[in-house]
């Protein structure tokens, strides 16, 4: 018998007429994602087609490895298809961008339609509505509990809609907000008269071959093929959604949205073209992104190409999609690692992560503490050129010019104006919120630890994990004699010892004291950041 060698080129993606990936792309996906629990799929598509790239496992290394057919929870991308789903019940004649959502959330006749009509669908779709990221009713227990939005209804979100719709500043900055998306979808959803669920998978789903994405509502199982959501390595609940299902909810595979990416970029013919040029058509300049903004997508330019893309994530999941429009080419990267995709996703493309301009040649002339009230305080540091405000008991903003001596907090809609005295010296600050302008004197900030050094014996006491609360755990590493801390969702943070049990951080104002018991055992800690302070108890083993 005559025996005969066939080559097997369908087995690999590297050959003449497949989609043309950077050539490094494994090893760059690779070395992103470490040896840390987890894994990342990632799809690239541009006009030779497409291809996948993998690694690691659903959780330890015997779980399950990554496929390009691994669910993940993609978060806020789902607001790229609830505009999608708005751009196309326009291009239907079912809704217009400018009308007022109450015409579609409440009765005719009710008395708040007429008070409430500023807020469009478009002011939405742009983060122009004025709406706070979340609603005041998304509070105690459930704002802080690991699935955050699993018991929030329409009626705790109509309601919230009548409170803060009233005193909402429409077009007057840009502010990120789940909370008006989750209307949007609402909204949109309502025009049609089905659910969003309904919505989203006829007019978009059935289109796009989309066979298998799907939402996480609550009621319904999570899907055998979900990647194990991960916090700092520990695993982590699904999210499940009712109302703020348009915001976040979507669940989705790279091989599936690499059908979504071809249809935007005009890759493959779409009854949805004319939908997702409306979606990237430029709405308003967006300064605290670098770029301007579309129907929920972040656009920006490098050169003659056109960029467009959004990012999500959950509890325990990351995401992002980046699509270069002229070029025709574009990324995804679905992952379950603590850890941001778009240092990956970015250079995948050429191109560096747009950003604001925060830089300024006089940044230390600002520095200093500026009392606005007797608890409270905005704390004013520069870091590389560019000025960082942290409020007491808040996190830490950057801050971009707009004009001299004034400048905008970045995420929030808020400015910050300096005062001078005769000889030309910053002598206070005046900020602008919600209409209110609230002084405040300048103070010289507090000086910084002294660094020490403690034995690595000492050194080993310390890690182990530090629940603030069942929502929120911190955990404490030792690394090539570097302790870190890691809160939740958030990257690692190197701590400097300035004494036995004291600890803070040079890039942050954060201190750690950890506490003892009464047989010398460290047993928890007190975090101190912007005025406000941490318990967390540690856990035992």
């Amino acid at each position: 018998m005559k025996i005969r060698l066939i080559p097997v080129w369908f087995a690999f993606g590297l050959l003449s007429g497949f989609a043309n990936p950077p050539a490094d792309t494994q090893h760059r996906l690779d070395e992103w994602a470490g040896n840390q629990p987890g894994g990342a799929s990632v799809a690239w598509v541009d006009q030779d087609g497409e291809v996948f790239f993998t690694t690691g496992h659903f959780n330890a290394n015997s779980s399950p490895a990554i496929t390009p057919d691994t669910f993940f929870e993609i978060g806020s991308i789902t607001k790229v298809f609830t505009a999608l789903l708005l751009a196309e019940s326009e291009r239907q004649h079912k809704v217009s961008l400018l009308d007022p959502v109450s015409r579609y959330l409440l009765p005719s006749a009710d008395p708040a339609q007429e008070s409430l009509q500023k807020i469009t669908l478009l002011s939405l779709a742009t983060h122009q509505s004025g709406l706070p990221r979340l609603p005041a009713n998304l509070s105690g227990g459930r704002a802080s509990s690991l699935d955050p939005y699993a018991d929030y209804n329409r009626n705790d979100l109509l309601d919230a809609f009548r409170l803060h719709a009233r005193k909402a500043e429409v077009g007057r900055s840009i502010l990120y907000s789940n909370f008006g998306f989750a209307v949007l979808g609402e909204a949109v959803a309502s025009a049609w008269g089905v659910s969003y669920d309904a919505a989203l998978r006829y007019h978009l789903f059935t289109p796009l071959g989309m066979k298998q994405s799907r939402l996480g509502l609550l009621g319904t199982p999570s899907p055998e093929g979900l990647a194990t959501g991960l916090s700092g390595g520990g695993p982590v609940p699904d999210w499940k959604f009712q109302a703020f299902a348009p915001a976040g909810a979507l669940r989705s595979s790279a091989r599936e949205m690499a059908l979504f990416m071809k249809a935007a970029l005009e890759l493959e013919p779409s009854p949805l073209h004319e939908a997702f040029e409306a979606t990237f058509a430029v709405r308003a300049p967006h300064p605290d992104t670098g770029g301007d903004i579309g129907l929920a997508w972040m656009l920006f330019k490098r050169g003659s190409d056109s960029f467009a893309w959004h990012n999500g994530a959950t509890a325990g999941h990351r995401s992002v999609i980046v699509l270069d429009r002229t070029q025709k080419r574009g990324v995804l990267i679905l992952s379950n690692l603590s850890k941001p995709p778009e240092s990956l996703a970015f250079p995948l493309l050429g191109t560096p992560l747009p950003a604001p301009n925060t830089r300024i040649e006089n940044a230390a002339e600002y520095v200093g503490l500026y009392p606005l009230s007797p608890a409270f305080s905005l704390r004013i540091t520069e870091k590389d050129g560019s000025l960082l405000v942290q409020g007491t008991g808040q996190g830490q903003l950057s801050l971009r010019p707009t004009a001299v001596d004034r400048f905008a907090a970045i995420g929030v809609a808020a400015e910050i104006e300096f005062e001078r005295d005769a000889n030309g010296g910053v002598t206070g600050l005046t900020l602008h919120q919600n209409g209110a302008q609230t002084k405040g004197p300048r103070q010289a900030l507090p000086p910084p630890p002294t660094e020490t050094s403690l034995p690595a014996t000492v050194l080993a006491e310390y890690p182990g994990e530090y629940p603030a609360s069942y929502a929120y755990v911190f955990r404490i590493t030792l690394e090539e004699g570097t302790l870190f801390i890691q809160a939740a969702g958030q990257p690692k943070l190197p701590l400097t010892a300035s004494g036995k049990d004291e600890f803070f951080s040079k890039s942050i104002d954060l201190r750690i004291s950890f506490t003892r018991n009464e047989g010398g055992k460290v047993n928890g800690f007190i975090l101190r950041q912007g005025g406000a302070e941490v318990k967390a108890n540690r856990t035992v083993n």
